[in-house]
């Protein structure tokens, strides 16, 4: 399953004009404005005109990506608040719309050590007690003092969520090279043999996948173009051939989206075998 992040400019309904013309399986979008704290309410005619474009699209499934601002470990009081009405909104807001996934940065810890920060992640769902759509921690590149950029911090995550039906995991293949898993060549079987230890390959329930414009195990998140970067076709004709995955959404987040979206895609089509 196949596609892209798409622009959402005039409403989110125009996700589908988007995947339709690029002939997307999945699209990535954000439900609501993702620069600011403040969000409208959705209207039952609003609702209408997504559900109906929906219907009328070939785009199968859609993946949405809580803004970057929703930090719920913040050393910041008033931020995490913030974080945890805005994410009881986004999920609110999926299940109205009939979105079943939701991707999720696991956050910055700042001072905080990371055990900690994971115990403020799960006092943090507590109170928010997510139902009807599953929430996809997302691999980190490890830039800053960000959270989940190992294996084995995602499943310290998983498992003080402590929710299988609705915590799931996202696997960015810039990511997860950048925070020090080579998943070139040999590289490809070894990366998930590792993820396997720490966590069963079913809780992958979506991937990212963007080429790293920095080297291996740079720390700095920074997507690239398709073949363009330091991590090359053969990972990505791997994952899109690999059996395990293949009915797992699989997204483009590559750089210029609307420029070089459709070419990225026409790559990743032309490594099907």
């Amino acid at each position: 399953m196949l596609g892209s992040t798409v622009k959402t400019i005039g409403g989110i309904e125009s996700a589908f004009y988007w995947g339709d013309k690029w002939n997307c399986q999945v699209v990535q979008f954000y439900l609501t404005l993702s620069r600011k704290w403040e969000v409208d309410e959705i209207s039952k005619e609003k609702v209408k005109i997504f559900k109906d474009a929906w219907k009328g699209s070939k785009v199968k499934e859609i993946v949405a990506h809580i803004p970057y601002l929703v930090n719920l470990v913040s050393e910041n009081k008033d931020t995490r608040e913030k974080s945890l009405k805005r994410m009881l909104l986004e999920i609110e807001r999926a299940k109205i719309l009939g979105v079943r996934y939701l991707v999720l940065h696991p956050g910055s810890t700042g001072n905080q050590n990371k055990s900690k920060a994971i115990k403020v992640l799960r006092d943090s769902f507590k109170k928010i007690k997510p139902s009807g759509v599953e929430i996809l921690i997302e691999t980190m590149a490890g830039q800053g003092s960000s959270l989940g950029s190992s294996f084995e911090e995602i499943k310290e995550i998983l498992l003080a969520l402590n929710n299988d039906k609705v915590f799931g995991v996202c696997f960015d293949s810039a990511h997860v090279f950048e925070s020090g898993y080579d998943i070139r060549g040999e590289g490809y079987e070894k990366t998930f043999r590792e993820f396997k230890k720490f966590i069963p390959l079913k809780k992958i329930k979506a991937f990212h996948l963007n080429d790293s414009k920095t080297n291996f195990k740079s720390k700095r998140d920074r997507h690239e173009h398709i073949g363009k970067g330091q991590i090359g076709l053969d990972f990505f004709g791997k994952i899109l051939n690999d059996e395990r995955f293949k009915n797992i959404p699989k997204i483009l987040e590559t750089p210029e989206i609307v420029e070089e979206g459709e070419n990225n895609l026409r790559i990743l089509r032309n490594l099907i075998k």
